[in-house]
């Protein structure tokens, strides 16, 4: 069965299956996940080697039998056992069947709890559609989280940890973190650490401890092409693709910050100063990428905005229809965005 965005939360915390598949382009938040339901099993047991296991995708294709052995072992201590398979593929699909064939009518609480995490899956993968169409088993689909989730998964982690947090600093952790909640795991613990114990996190404390890693590669993808830094755009987007970024995940970072921009463009257009506009700008703008978006506001009007974000969606299209030319796509369409941004109208506005 098919998990929906509103419930995987919910049922990560209280899986009610024996197998679950967490896949999509987010791979922070398959992690996020797949730790998650590990723990709503295990609890602080959850690195005891007699409780949990680990294999890889590419060893269950070559022995699919391994994973049906593990997910059948008791454990020699006692208690439920956690199963997962990373990287895993639809090489496994014949090995999940048999395992549930083998649990069907039995209680899932009573059975090892079978985590798989993959990348993305078309909708006619053989993993992803025995996963979706049988109802003892889950399928979490995990895309790149809008900032208001990522700001409720901060407070809640960050709570945790045993801080309060302002709204203000919410909205920059969450600009900071790119999308990937492992990253912004990892982030928020040293900010923990940076403000010390019990005490309340404030928006100059998170740009204070996380601002030299504020960007990501994507993130340094959208702001040069945004704020139309050619030089700046072509370092980033090859140091994008080196790390493996897909090209739709740089073109939807693009598309983000183009419509983000937008509404203070209109501001401006209206007559608001660019420095009162840019302060209205949610997430904040981080203060070193402050001059940056003061010339782009002064540069983008709101109509060629509006084009902008046309030639990110069209070249997503594009994407998704060519085989081995995305790459290129997604690059000419960053290119055409950033020179857009330099073509000043101030001419225009006299």
């Amino acid at each position: 069965m098919k998990i929906s965005t509103r419930d995987a939360d919910g049922f990560v915390r209280a899986p009610h299956k024996s197998c679950v598949l967490v896949y999509g382009p987010d791979q922070g938040l398959v992690r996020e996940r797949s730790r998650a339901l590990a723990v709503a099993v295990l609890g602080a047991a959850v690195a005891d080697p007699f409780r949990s296991a680990e294999m890889s995708g590419a060893g269950i294709n070559g022995d699919p039998a391994a994973l049906v052995d593990e997910a059948a072992a008791l454990s020699l201590a006692g208690g439920r056992r956690v199963v997962r398979v990373v990287s895993a593929s639809d090489g496994a699909a014949d090995a999940i069947a048999t395992i549930l064939n083998a649990r069907a009518g039995r209680d899932p609480g009573s059975e090892a709890l079978v985590i798989l995490e993959a990348g993305e899956l078309g909708p006619r993968s053989a993993l992803r559609r025995l996963f979706e169409d049988t109802a003892d088993a889950a399928a979490l689909a995990c895309y790149p989280d809008e900032n208001e989730r990522l700001s409720e998964f901060a407070r809640e982690a960050l709570w945790e940890l045993g801080h309060a947090v302002d709204t203000a600093a919410l909205d920059w952790i969450a600009a900071a973190a790119g999308g990937d909640r492992s990253i912004l795991r990892r982030e928020l613990e040293k900010l923990s650490l940076y403000v010390g114990p019990g005490i309340a996190v404030t928006a100059p404390d998170a740009e204070a401890c996380l601002g030299d890693t504020a960007l990501l590669d994507v993130d340094e993808v959208a702001l040069a092409a945004s704020t139309g830094d050619l030089a700046g755009l072509d370092q980033a987007v090859v140091r994008a693709y080196a790390a493996g970024q897909s090209p739709i995940t740089l073109l939807r970072a693009i598309g983000r910050e183009l419509t983000r921009l937008h509404p203070a463009a209109a501001a401006v257009a209206a007559g608001t100063s660019v420095s009162d506009a840019m302060g209205q700008m949610r997430p904040p703008v981080f203060f070193k990428h402050k001059t940056a978006y003061q010339r782009a506001l002064a540069t983008w009007r709101p109509d060629d905005l509006a084009r902008a974000i046309e030639v990110v969606v069209d070249a997503e299209v594009a994407c998704k229809m060519l085989s081995g030319a995305d790459e290129a796509v997604a690059w000419r369409a960053a290119l055409r965005v950033a020179n857009a941004a330099r073509r000043s109208p101030a001419a225009d506005r006299r």
